[in-house]
């Protein structure tokens, strides 16, 4: 190329006026070509219409949409947008579908309608993490999903239903197990009781129940596993394909709101506060922008663009619902991002052409001053164009990472947090959270060094001054954490220092592991040993094993002491053998261990040993085969224990076994001899003193016959009088007799029907006093195991007692029955409304000749109730009374373990 700087000085000044004059020209046509167009266009175009259906009320959860609105930035991209509340009675998805809304705003519930052949697109994810958890009450108890087994439940179709089941699938637990209500989105429901746990905004309904003065408690889905995107802004295929670049220019808008939104809160939340009906909810200023801090860790607007789909997501959300069975296998979500087109806006395309028509211009100029200059633009143009490239491939890359960083930060399983040197909290993820109990904005206002239990602190102090000063970059640590509960909670924690290119410390990173189950399982462990290691001492037993390989025995400790060897001693199998065993043994010891070894026969043998000391000792062997993968015996191992003592003791018993039999073989004969002379007393009793008593009676009756008149009425007293004690004398003597039988006669057990035999005395007692009007009540089925003959003797003493005692009350009842006692046992009772006693002298009512009413009101001998006694107490039973004067008396027996004479008859 020829140079200008060649060309004569003359020539050279108009070229270069002329070229200036080009230049100047260019751009003022430039600029007109390329400004008319753009500031035309909203005057000649009128905004297009386009309207959002919200899935609730207004609140800060929309505060993005309100702000493009509001601040002009969906004016700017040519929309008229209207903005339409959401509830219960307008469902999102089914609106969008109809046409009455242009986009939505749905949950990761899309997936399944897309799934399903629902033409839906998805246009953005404002919330990284779902905000749905399930809240409850905090004095339920509901703590886990399986506290949620047969619990009460709202769940709302359509808004996080689908991850709070996949939450019981993922758990194990059948959501049939669970009552699932339709959501009213009333707290009242959950305060008065109505359900036991409902579906809620993490952002919202938590607080607004503190509110309510009703503490929450709340379970997240992440916490187990599932992780899925909230508040997903979508469309229609139709909308989608009809007006990609209005779609677009939504899409744009709607960032800048959420951007300007998370910068100005105080400012969106006045706006939003003016709305109609958000005051009328309770929504307070302060309440939207606690909303606004609760929405950030879930948005991560300072770490994620808002609004971010990753397809690698979606994905897994999608296997994360075929692994549930939520959606078929062989699913596509092939259309579900909506994908702009790449071609560029009319006004920017207007633009371009202009910059394009001077840029051509410009070359063509500078073609003509310098061809070599042209060069030189475009190979540094390429480089330039390369390096974009290349950033743009490290920023995506970047992006990537962060995501994936963020959701590794966000799902894992250990407790992550960081803080600075001095202890302010920065982050931490919601694994940590659980552990310590603590929120986010709780942590922010505490000292975060003060989690650790106090006990713990000096030393943890230590290690962590030590990595700061430098000493150490990283240490670990197994320490306790005091929970907001009060509760302490055992941690495993790496702690490491992140350093600024100066070394100075900057930020401290804990990686915190909860080992409290471990721990507990530890500390029962070690308590099992020491109890193991008490009861070896205290029952003289301890353990042995032998080693087929090395033919070595190897005794604990408490195995050493029986032997009298030194701790530690491994005697071969032949020593152990032939040094301990004592010879008589040692052949049959020889076989079994023969027998274990070559068959796994395992033994159990008691036999004699020879200590060191030369002390014979009774031990118990017990041994049993441990055998390898391919089913061969490698190893015998079991217990030895001392049982000298029990020999001993058993050797003592069997000699005073002996000496007992023999006692009570003499005994037995003296209680035959004596038997025998009380039987010979009752016949002699019967014999020598009924007959006066009967000769008395009679000669008192013949002169009452024959002197009826000579003696007077005084003397006709006397008579009755001698009759009356002659009478008594001979009841007693039958009483007495009786009761001598009862100690002879053998018992005979069988099924007794006490019913049946109160019935008849019951009879009886009416044939005798047929004018008496008692109202009797005998229990149906009154069945029990013991002599029929003398459980009749009962029944007769005690209801006779009553019919007597009744005698006087006009209105008289007796009841008959069987109730169940404090140990299950049955009690039988009579009961009677009639004279009763006083319960301070109820110790005499038992006693031989005992009367507590006089005989003179109440006929008798005092022999009755001892009868009774005599003939319960041989039943192995009990007897008592429980009674008031003049309200009535009850008495109660049971009847225990019957020792029989003959066999008895299963009831």
């Amino acid at each position: 190329m020829f140079p200008l700087s060649r060309l004569p000085k003359p020539l050279l000044n108009p070229v270069r006026r002329l070229m200036v004059g080009m230049v100047i020209f260019s751009v003022i046509a430039l600029w007109g070509f390329c400004t008319g167009p753009v500031h035309a266009a909203p005057d000649t175009k009128a905004p297009e219409r386009v309207t959002l259906q919200l899935k609730w009320l207004h609140q800060f959860q929309f505060a993005g949409y309100y702000a493009a609105l509001a601040k002009g930035f969906y004016r700017d991209e040519g929309l008229d947008v209207t903005i339409r509340e959401g509830g219960a009675g307008r469902p999102v998805v089914a609106t969008v579908l109809k046409g009455d809304a242009h986009y939505g705003i749905g949950d990761s519930d899309l997936l399944i309608d897309r799934i399903n052949g629902q033409p839906l697109v998805a246009l953005a994810a404002i919330f990284q993490h779902s905000p749905y958890v399930l809240m409850s009450r905090a004095d339920r108890g509901i703590r886990s999903p399986s506290d949620l087994v047969g619990a009460r439940v709202m769940l709302s179709d359509g808004q996080g239903s689908i991850q709070l089941r996949a939450v019981l699938k993922r758990e194990g637990i059948d959501p049939q197990r669970v009552n699932i209500l339709p959501q009213t989105w009333k707290l009242e429901d959950l305060i008065e009781g109505r359900v036991d746990a409902m579906s809620a905004y993490s952002t919202v309904e938590p607080a607004l129940l503190r509110a309510r003065g009703v503490a929450p408690a709340t379970m997240r889905s992440l916490d187990y596993g599932v992780d899925f995107y909230g508040d997903i802004l979508f469309t229609t295929e139709a909308q989608a394909a009809k007006a990609p670049e209005r779609t677009a220019a939504f899409l744009r808008a709607t960032r800048k709101g959420w951007e300007y939104a998370f910068t100005h809160e105080q400012e969106i939340a006045d706006l939003i506060t003016g709305m109609k009906g958000v005051r009328q909810r309770g929504l307070t200023r302060a309440a939207l922008l606690g909303e606004a801090m609760q929405m950030r860790p879930l948005v991560l607007p300072d770490l994620v663009e808002i609004g971010h789909l990753n397809p690698g997501r979606l994905e897994s959300i999608a296997r994360t619902l075929v692994s549930l069975g939520m959606v078929k296998a062989d699913y596509s979500l092939a259309g579900l991002m909506f994908e702009p087109r790449t071609g560029l806006h009319p006004g920017l395309v207007r633009w371009l052409a202009g910059a394009v028509f001077g840029v051509v211009a410009l070359l063509a100029l500078v073609f003509l001053w310098n061809l070599q200059m042209r060069r030189s633009v475009r190979e540094r143009t390429r480089q330039l164009q390369t390096e974009v490239l290349r950033r743009t491939e490290v920023q995506q890359q970047l992006k990537v990472s962060q995501d994936m960083v963020q959701l590794m930060f966000g799902t894992a399983a250990t407790g992550i947090v960081m803080n600075t040197p001095d202890g302010r909290f920065l982050m931490a993820n919601p694994a940590y959270y659980a552990i310590v109990g603590y929120t986010e904005a709780e942590l922010q206002a505490m000292d975060t060094r003060e989690l650790t239990h106090p006990d713990d602190r000096v030393r943890y102090a230590a290690q962590r001054d030590r990595m700061l000063a430098g000493e150490l970059e990283s240490f670990s640590d197994e320490k306790r954490y005091v929970k907001k509960d009060g509760s302490a909670v055992w941690v495993h924690s790496t702690v490491s220092m992140v350093r600024s290119a100066s070394g100075e410390g900057t930020h401290v990173i804990s990686v915190t592991e909860d080992i409290t189950e471990r721990r507990a399982i530890q500390d029962k462990l070690h308590q099992s040993e020491a109890l193991l290691r008490i009861a070896g001492r205290t029952a003289r037993i301890g353990g042995w094993m032998l080693e087929l390989s090395s033919d070595h025995v190897v005794w604990s400790d408490e195995v050493c002491k029986i032997h009298e060897v030194p701790p530690g001693t491994t005697p071969s199998l032949q020593e152990a053998l032939q040094f301990y065993v004592s010879p008589e043994w040692r052949g049959k010891m020889e076989a079994v261990v023969e027998a274990c070894i070559d068959s796994g026969t395992p033994f159990d043998e008691e036999m004699e040993i020879i200590s060191a000391g030369g002390r014979r000792v009774w031990v118990r062997v017990i041994g049993e085969v441990v055998r390898d993968d391919s089913g061969h015996v490698i190893r015998l191992h079991g217990s030895t224990q001392d049982i000298t003592e029990r020999k001993q003791a058993q050797e003592s018993i069997l000699r005073l076994n002996a000496e007992l039999e023999e006692r009570v073989r003499q005994r037995t004969s003296q209680l035959e001899a004596v038997n025998r002379e009380l039987e010979a007393f009752s016949y002699s009793v019967s014999h020598d003193l009924r007959s006066p008593l009967n000769t008395i009676d009679g000669f008192s009756q013949l002169l009452e016959r024959m002197a009826r008149d000579k003696v007077g009425e005084q003397g006709r007293h006397y008579l009755s009088r001698i009759r009356a004690g002659t009478r008594q004398m001979g009841e007693l003597i039958e009483g007495l007799l009786s009761l001598a039988k009862l100690a002879r006669d053998p018992l005979r057990a069988g099924a007794v029907d006490i019913a049946k035999i109160a019935r008849q005395v019951v009879q009886a007692c009416r044939e005798r006093e047929p004018e008496r009007a008692v109202e009797i009540h005998i229990q149906e089925k009154l069945l029990a195991l013991g002599d029929q003959l003398l459980l009749s003797v009962v029944i007769q003493n005690l209801l006779g007692n009553a019919w007597k005692f009744t005698s006087l009350q006009p209105s008289a009842r007796i009841d008959v029955g069987c109730q169940t006692g404090e140990d299950g046992e049955a009690v039988y009772f009579v009961r009677d409304n009639g004279a009763g006693f006083d319960m301070a002298y109820a110790d005499k009512l038992f006693g031989t000749f005992q009367r507590l009413h006089s005989s003179t009101d109440y006929a008798g001998t005092g022999v009755g109730l001892a009868t009774v006694k005599r003939i319960i107490d041989r039943h192995g039973g009990r007897v008592w009374a429980k009674a008031a004067e003049g309200q009535g008396a009850t008495f109660y027996f049971t009847l225990g373990a019957v020792v029989v004479d003959s066999p008895a008859v299963a009831v």
